[in-house]
């Protein structure tokens, strides 16, 4: 598989169509049009969902999970060639895919230190959640995973992060929950919630709510804290997940309520045990561990 071909795959898709694409490429509208066709027989499968003159106005599902893969593909040559390339000292990017979390601050602190020392690196960070984390960590698109617990830890390594986020409910200041100090499981019995679709996953909150939680109206799901704020001061519902991770200060038209009995979440850093890290992801990895050990000690 050319992963040239596929570049030019990834384009015709985010430009929607092969004439937009060529242009982009600066190569021939014919001559990109046969490296579609050359593609989808070398996969066995229609790629394109076609319309007049060729044009592609869609793709089909096999086209949906060849752009899906493609995209890795094309991240992982790039990221091989950085890595490769750089042999005159430690540099590079290093992958982080991270659940939100105000632990992250942890991780941060080590970026900072390790950036002091080794200028060239550069810390990139994917937002997301447990199942798609670990995802990228096996398919090798992170260096390194934060996760909340409890997870299959299986086939990582792993470092418990020190802290813990507090859980409880996302609201408006008007909500008639604002008035508690803390939310019972009863309390959110008929109110509709915004439930992380990580802990949905893992049935989180399940041991808390006990019976109640057959009562809950989920409403939706979320991945990023932010988003599901603004359905928040909308009124589309409260939202269930960590304190911090928005600004909930007077004139934002939210509050945050801490759970009753209190939850907090522990958070642990993985990575692929068996392989080797690439020298920047050592070099932070062995500053992460430092700053891990100075904050455990600064809590005793």
């Amino acid at each position: 598989m050319d992963i040239r071909v596929l570049r030019n795959f990834i384009m015709v898709v985010r430009e929607s169509g092969v004439t937009a694409a060529a242009e982009m490429l600066r190569i021939s509208q014919p001559t990109l049009s046969r490296q579609m066709k050359d593609l989808e027989r070398e996969m066995g499968a229609t790629l394109f969902v076609r319309g007049n003159r060729g044009r592609a106005f869609g793709l089909t599902d096999e086209g949906r999970l060849l752009y899906r893969r493609a995209g890795e593909i094309v991240e992982l040559a790039d990221r091989a060639k950085v890595e490769i390339s750089s042999t005159d000292g430690i540099g590079g990017d290093v992958h982080i895919a991270a659940a939100q979390s105000a632990v992250m601050r942890i991780v941060g602190r080590a970026a900072v230190r390790v950036r002091r020392r080794y200028p060239g690196i550069r810390v990139r960070l994917h937002d997301d959640y447990g199942a798609n984390i670990v995802e990228r960590l096996n398919n090798g698109l992170a260096d390194f995973g934060v996760l909340v617990q409890p997870i299959d830890m299986g086939r990582f390594d792993h470092l418990p992060l020190p802290g813990g986020d507090e859980m409880g409910v996302l609201m408006r200041p008007d909500d008639p929950l604002a008035s508690n100090s803390a939310v019972r499981a009863e309390d959110l019995r008929g109110v509709p919630i915004i439930m992380p679709q990580g802990a949905l996953e893992r049935r989180d909150l399940s041991g808390w709510f006990g019976s109640e939680g057959v009562h809950l109206d989920i409403v939706g799901t979320m991945n990023l804290s932010y988003n599901a704020s603004c359905f928040v001061q909308e009124g589309y519902g409260c939202a269930l997940g960590f304190g911090g991770m928005v600004d909930e200060s007077e004139g934002n038209d939210l509050c945050f309520r801490p759970l009753d009995p209190p939850m907090r979440a522990k958070l642990s850093i993985a990575w692929r045990n068996g392989l080797p890290l690439p020298p920047a992801a050592a070099a932070f990895l062995e500053t992460l561990k430092g700053v891990v050990e100075q904050e455990e000690d600064r809590r005793i």
